[in-house]
């Protein structure tokens, strides 16, 4: 089964209070999409024919260069950071850009992204909206995060995807709005209590959903995470389903099952399926600590 090549933008912020630490955005995927209908999932989508247009190679960020050395072409890279734009923008109404080529007031409430959003839903190209709307949308603060490749035994969708994840702060002035198709809703909290709601089984979450939670709950601020994420070399999972003693599990780099023995990412180095739930082996606290 081939892969669709997909994009995912994880949105951090500070935390309301010192004490929230850094918060991330989830959007519940609505229940008639054919993929992950119900599941917290990062926005994003699959790449459509166009997307690599909506970014001049110029512009890219020199972070983008780590992308090919995870294997993707040049077109591809294009592709994935125009795919990641369009998608945020049409389910979450977020949108990173200059307005008009001037840098957004801070206390200034920016609607740009709705603004687009609706634009797109009546039918306007994204360059003919962009351009109405005197827009400059900019890949300059999204950052390579990780790779991961549906294994090829799918666990939860009848499709297999590559996706590129990327880190990006939330846009100032802007507010996040679900466009109740795609998104059914937005939820923002911190990485430790979506893995805690995902552990009393309150909501539903994807092994790259968890395994990059769970990384993410080891900082304990959004300024601790990006001065690790300056630093951060993006890394490639494509993990492996087996069956051991009548239990299906997905194996990630560095288990015992998967051809690569060296770990990519903090956390277990697999998930067991049970009563159609992803579990840590070890114990919950193991995606955290």
């Amino acid at each position: 089964m081939p892969t669709i090549l997909s994009a995912s933008i994880i949105v951090v912020r500070a935390g309301a209070h010192p004490q929230a630490g850094l918060e991330v955005l989830l959007m519940e995927r609505g229940q008639q999409t054919r993929n992950f209908g119900g599941t917290l999932v990062f926005p994003g989508g699959k790449v459509d024919e166009g997307d690599a247009e909506m970014v001049v190679a110029q512009d890219l960020p020199l972070a983008s260069a780590t992308l090919e050395s995870l294997g993707l072409l040049p077109h591809q890279v294009r592709s994935v950071y125009g795919a990641a734009l369009r998608e945020t923008v049409e389910e979450v109404g977020l949108l990173w850009h200059g307005l008009g080529g001037w840098p957004m007031a801070v206390d200034a409430p920016d609607e740009s992204g709705q603004r687009l959003r609706l634009a797109l839903q009546q039918g306007q190209s994204w360059q003919a909206a962009c351009q109405h709307l005197q827009l400059r949308p900019s890949v300059q603060g999204l950052l390579p995060w990780s790779r991961w490749v549906t294994p090829t035994q799918p666990n939860m969708s009848a499709k297999r995807y590559d996706t590129v994840f990327f880190l990006a702060s939330a846009p100032q002035a802007q507010q996040a709005v679900a466009d109740g198709a795609e998104a059914a809703r937005l939820v923002w909290d911190t990485p430790l209590n979506f893995l805690r709601s995902f552990e009393q089984q309150d909501i539903l979450l994807a092994p790259p959903q968890i395994m990059t939670l769970a990384h993410l709950a080891r900082f304990d601020s959004a300024d601790a995470l990006w001065l690790h994420a300056r630093q951060h070399v993006p890394y490639s999972v494509a993990p492996v389903t087996h069956e051991e003693a009548g239990c299906r599990m997905v194996c990630f780099p560095g288990d015992a099952q998967h051809a690569i023995r060296t770990a990519a990412m903090p956390g277990p180095t697999r998930l067991l399926m049970r009563n159609q739930r992803f579990t840590p082996p070890g114990g919950w606290a193991t995606l955290w600590e």
